[in-house]
This record gives C-alpha cells, structure tokens and sequence, in this order.
C-alpha cells in the first residue's frame, strides 16, 4: 500500500487585534482560500506520488507478467512439440503397420495367384504329357494293327493252302501218288511255312489250340463230345484254325471241347436215377 504522507500546515495566527471587523472577516477569507491551495497542493503531490507508486508496482507486474508469459510461453511450445512429436511418432508407426499390412496382403495375393498359375500349368503340362503319350499310343496302335485288313484277307489263303497240303498229304501216306507229286507237296509246304513266317513278322500267329485248355477268348467251341484220352475242358480237334494279330485275336479257332471220360458220365447218370427212384419209393 501507498504511503500517506503527513502534511503539516502552518498557520499564522493572528496575535493582533484589530477593532475593526471588515478587516477581521477579509484575512479569515484569505486564511481558508490559503489552506484549500495548500489542501490541493497537497493532494495534488499526493496523487503524483501514488500514481508514480503504482506505475512503479504496475512495471515491476508487467515485467513478472512478462516472465511468466514467456515462461508459459516456452513450457505451452514444449508441450505442442511433445504432442507434435507423439503425433508424428504414432502416425509413423500407423502408416508403418498399414504400409506392412498392405505389404503382406499384396504378397498372400501374389503368393495364391503364383500358386493358382503354377497348379494351372502343371495341370497343363499334365494333361498335355497325357495327350502325348495317348497320341503316342493310338499311333502306335493304328500302325500296329494299320495291315490288319490286308492280313485278315490272307487268313482264307492259308485256309486254302491248309486244306491242299492236307489233301496232298492224305494221298501220299496212301501211296496214290508219284515222287513227282510228292515233290510238289513238300514245295506247297514249304511255300505255306515261308508265308507264315513272312507274316509272323507283321504279327499274324496261329492260335495253338489242340491239347490247350478251352480259352473262349480265343476259341469257339462248335461240338463239346466225352473222352476217355483227353481230360475235361480240353480242345480234342481243331476244326479251323484261328489266328493272332500282336495281342488282338484276329480270329477265334474253331474246337471241339472234350466233356471228360464218358463212364463218369454214365456212372453219374445211374446214380441220378437211382435216387429218383429212391425218392419215388419214399413217397
């Protein structure tokens, strides 16, 4: 707080007496005029004094209000710099982890569709093997059986030589014919073997029939008969001869089948009647 001064008026008193009253009431005017100047002047330094006061207290506060607010100032940047920095450091590692799950979402696409086109062209490249080796093999299989016609029309020519060398045979065992004659059947035969042989190269075999088991792949059974030599499902006779073109039977072999002995036969026959008439006899 402002210092009040003290003020001391003097004032002058009047010791002298006067008898005349205006003058008395003139210097009492004086007197009050006197302390209102003075009573002014007095508030006048009062309030200079105060105001100076105050403008020192308000400078010493404007300076501490200065401080502080740079004070303030500095600690508010530091913490804008804080929150900026955090900022800047939370956005780095937001857009990093975006930025790394982009990444690992762009190389699982990138992963599933190398792997989508790598199943893709190994199924190509499989199927395309298979193509291959399917045409491979119906070209091999057409070439194979490409003379099939052509040897399928020389199988009645070795019908035909067949059945000659067999006539011809029948005479010479019976003495019927002359050496010149025979000559000529050893020369059919031979003929007959080279063209067999000729076309066992392109892959026409005789099927082997007689004393082989009845194989209805490869023979056509035109007579099933008993036999008491040959076994049960045995070929007995071979009426024609089949053929083989590689493993495709060209033509079945025409057989007679034997049924087993003809006593078993029989014998099973009498034990059928025999219980028939046992079970007639029952009832």
């Amino acid at each position: 707080m402002a210092e009040v001064k003290e003020i001391h008026i003097e004032t002058e008193t009047e010791t002298e007496t006067s008898a005349d009253n205006d003058s008395t009431d003139n210097k009492e005017k004086t007197l009050v005029e006197r302390m209102r100047e003075i009573a002014e002047a007095a508030l006048d330094t009062v309030k200079s004094e105060v105001k100076k006061e105050i403008e020192e207290r308000m400078a010493s506060v404007e300076e501490t209000a200065a401080n502080l607010t740079s004070e303030v100032k500095k600690e508010v940047e530091a913490i804008v710099q804080r929150v900026r920095e955090q900022y800047e450091a939370e956005r780095e590692d937001l857009l990093h982890t975006e930025i790394k799950k982009e990444v690992e979402t762009a190389v699982q696409e990138v992963h599933e569709e190398y792997k989508a086109e790598r199943d893709r062209l190994l199924r190509t490249a499989a199927e395309a093997e298979n193509t291959k080796k399917r045409l491979q093999t119906d070209y091999q299989r057409q070439l194979k059986f490409a003379n099939e016609g052509i040897l399928e029309g020389m199988v009645p020519v070795l019908d035909s030589l067949e059945a000659a060398i067999k006539s011809v045979t029948e005479k010479v065992e019976a003495s019927d014919t002359t050496p010149a004659f025979t000559t000529f059947n050893e020369g059919v035969q031979l003929v007959h073997k080279q063209l067999l042989d000729a076309l066992k190269i392109h892959g026409l075999v005789p099927i082997e029939a007689v004393g082989e088991t009845f194989d209805p792949n490869q023979h056509e059974a035109l007579l099933v008969t008993a036999s008491d030599d040959v076994p049960e499902g045995k070929v007995i006779e071979e009426f024609r001869r089949g053929y083989m073109l590689h493993t495709r039977v060209l033509r079945a072999s025409q057989v007679v089948v034997s049924q087993g002995p003809a006593e078993k036969e029989a014998s099973n026959e009498v034990a059928d009647d025999t219980d028939t008439d046992a079970t007639d006899t029952t009832e």
